[in-house]
């Protein structure tokens, strides 16, 4: 059976959250078990030898990259320019 994922931040957790990705995810959580700059750090990601181990044979991995006005309350980049290199970061 081919399992498709389609949605998945893979590009943002590599980029966004400093993951390699194509590491055991066991590796992934270890390193970032004394890390505190984010709030899940060390908890409920993924990585590309757990979804090969889960049988997911494609994924859409969503590219995340919008600019808001400075003093919006939502999150994202501060101009169209910062959230378009976001995205070629994540397609990288």
């Amino acid at each position: 059976m081919l399992i498709f994922d389609g949605h998945l931040d893979l590009a943002m957790n590599a980029v966004n959250w400093n993951r390699d990705i194509t590491r055991p995810l066991a590796q992934v959580r270890q390193r970032e078990a004394e890390q505190t700059d984010k709030r899940d750090r060390g908890h409920g990601t993924v990585t590309f030898p757990e979804m090969r181990r889960g049988g997911i044979g494609l994924c859409i991995a969503t590219q995340i990259g919008h600019s808001v006005a400075l003093d919006s309350p939502l999150p994202g980049w501060n101009s169209p320019e910062i959230a378009w290199a976001q995205t070629q970061a994540q397609l990288a």
